[in-house]
């Protein structure tokens, strides 16, 4: 299977957060699903992958290229979204797509309308004015408007509405149609990603623990709200696991549980 993202033996240490050593592969074509609690190291792999920071140790190969050796080719065919990209210097929303789209010759001017009504922004607004989540919306026009062969999405529906979600997650599926191009997207709710993911790696506290189809994964794991009715507590239930309790209600998870 064709690789859009390879990354072998990748470490990186700031302060007393320590990622990986990691391996790992994203296939060409797919939606991959990089899932996390926050402070897993999501951000610091994505940021790696686009050449923000440098490994300590370790290969990143984007597209069939080096990084950080050809980061400026890679980038070229690379749209990013992150809650911490900020286009507040550009005071207008116009004026930080005029800026960004001279870089871009692959930008789909019609394509960028189209998303900025559905998304609900104006090109005379403040970029200050706008909220988190509008903010969020602008990266996103960014990245989709164009004809890019990979998408980095970290946490994009962060800040987003329910209608927002929808559009983000039909473009996906969209962008996706093509067999050369791919998405790798982050999020620390497994269930955010379910339906349009089609692998999906797990991160914790800087280490990769799973990796593997998203069928696969949700074979292996399942949560279920469970109600006590006899009184007592939940049994103890082989490779089961006490995610919430609230009385006589709990949140519990493990493998499929079988029916008796």
């Amino acid at each position: 299977m064709p690789v859009a993202v390879e990354l072998k033996g990748v470490e990186r240490k700031a302060g007393t957060f320590q990622l990986g050593p990691l391996d790992w592969t994203v296939p060409q074509g797919s939606v991959t699903a990089l899932i996390g609690p926050n402070g897993a190291g999501k951000t610091t792999t994505l940021d790696l992958i686009m050449g923000m920071g440098s490994a300590d140790r370790g290969n990143i190969d984007v597209l069939g290229m080096a990084m950080p050796r050809e980061e400026a080719a890679i980038k070229a065919l690379v749209g990013y979204v992150s809650p911490d990209l900020n286009y507040t210097p550009w005071g207008r929303v116009g004026r930080a797509l005029d800026f960004v789209r001279g870089f871009y010759p692959d930008w789909d001017d019609a394509r960028c309308e189209r998303l900025m009504a559905e998304f609900g922004i104006g090109h005379g607004e403040r970029i200050s004015a706008l909220s988190f989540g509008a903010r969020i919306k602008l990266s996103l026009v960014m990245a989709l408007c164009r004809d890019a062969r990979l998408l980095v999405l970290d946490e994009p529906s962060t800040g987003l509405d329910v209608a927002a979600r929808q559009i983000l997650f039909r473009e996906i599926l969209d962008f996706v149609r093509r067999e050369d191009r791919s998405v790798i997207i982050s999020s620390h709710q497994l269930s955010d990603l379910e339906r349009i993911a089609d692998h999906v790696a797990i991160l914790h506290r800087g280490q990769m623990m799973t990796m593997g189809t998203m069928d696969e994964l949700v074979a292996r794991y399942r949560q279920r709200d469970v109600r006590v009715t006899t009184g007592g507590s939940l049994p103890a239930l082989a490779g089961v696991k006490i995610l919430e309790r609230d009385g006589d209600r709990y949140r519990a998870g493990g493998p499929p549980w079988r029916k008796r």
